[in-house]
């Protein structure tokens, strides 16, 4: 993770990627701190164990066609 003129970018190894206020669009704490400046990153950080981390798992089932 790290941040460019108050924007925040998400790196492939950050716990975000998993986590479900991230993946569902939900404003995550720690983001939002960054992105308004209340918190500064000085420079890149990996995410592994946040605070605000909620495991997002997608479930998928196979729904069969309905014969007529």
């Amino acid at each position: 993770m790290y941040c460019v003129d108050y924007t925040v970018y998400i790196e492939d190894d950050d716990q975000c990627l998993t986590c479900e206020n991230y993946a569902k669009g939900i404003a995550c704490p720690l983001l939002e701190a960054l992105g308004q400046g209340v918190v500064y990153l000085e420079d890149s950080l990996t995410v592994t164990n946040c605070g605000f981390y909620k495991e997002f798992k997608r479930t998928l089932k196979v729904v069969k066609k309905e014969e007529k």
